[in-house]
């Protein structure tokens, strides 16, 4: 008898199980959209976002539009040190060696990661020290607030947020499972796993099947609508079926969790009224 009072568990230990549970659900969930943002902002998927971006935004003819390079090789040809600064009061240059045997939308991108490279690292800042002209830097400070955003500072400042929400997700770890029972110390974790991806899973996994074709590759500048349409198709998209593998991951490691604490508690069962059975007879 006293056995059995031993193992019957206090009834707050329920209660506190679904409180941690539900805190534990609400700060994965946090977690797992600022791991996204991290992912985000890494420094070569926020450069070739930054370099695809500014590259589709200022070519007018589309990224593989020729009269562009063409034009430009003639200039660096007519330059007495093959170099041309590619916009004047800017310290934005290109040689005739750098594109040498780039197609068009090479000589392009390699043109504007130029400019992505320094906007990562410092943000509008970096972008403005180019500038020779006063003015010139002054309208960049004032209209290129959007330049801060994938930025390296926005990056390690969503890995620390991240380092503490991960410390946080520990610490409602182990009450979870210390407040469960059984193979509930199995199921439980999983069952937060699930809920909090699932939504992201959902959403993400859809939004990464869109086949954006808003704007030809060919002009995707014929109206503002038009390249917004391809800026989302080949910059924003590629984003997102990067990032949804990591709910994907939560996801199935959560149903595994759940299916492992169901056919455990399950086997477990059955070995109990074996047991039962061979001591009744």
């Amino acid at each position: 008898m006293t056995r059995e009072r031993a193992q019957v568990r206090p009834y707050w230990h329920v209660d506190a199980k679904w409180v941690t549970g539900l805190l534990l659900i609400f700060v994965l969930s946090v977690t797992l959209i600022v791991q996204s943002l991290v992912q985000v902002t890494d420094e070569k998927t926020a450069v070739d976002a930054l370099t695809l971006t500014l590259a589709i935004s200022l070519s007018p003819g589309g990224l593989d539009d020729p009269t562009g390079p063409a034009i430009m090789r003639d200039k660096l040809q007519a330059s007495p040190d093959k170099t041309i600064q590619i916009v004047p009061g800017l310290r934005w240059t290109v040689s005739e060696q750098e594109i040498a045997g780039l197609e068009p939308r090479q000589a392009r991108l390699y043109m504007f990661r130029k400019l992505a490279v320094p906007i990562y690292q410092e943000g509008i800042q970096g972008f403005a020290k180019l500038a020779d002209d006063p003015e010139m830097k002054a309208s960049m400070l004032s209209g290129g607030a959007m330049f801060d955003v994938l930025t390296l500072k926005t990056h390690q400042t969503l890995q620390q947020i991240l380092a503490i929400l991960v410390i946080v997700c520990l610490a409602l770890l182990v009450p979870l499972i210390f407040f469960s029972a059984r193979f509930g110390r199995i199921g439980s974790p999983g069952c937060v796993l699930c809920v909090a991806s699932f939504p992201g899973a959902l959403i993400l996994g859809i939004l990464s099947t869109v086949n954006q074709s808003g704007a030809s590759p060919a002009n995707p500048a014929t109206g503002s609508g038009e390249t917004f349409n391809y800026i989302v198709g080949l910059v924003v998209l590629p984003m997102v079926r990067g990032i949804v593998v990591g709910f994907w991951i939560a996801l199935a490691i959560g149903v595994g969790l759940v299916l492992v604490a169901v056919f455990g508690n399950l086997i477990w069962a059955i070995f109990r009224k074996k047991k039962t059975i061979q001591d009744s007879t």
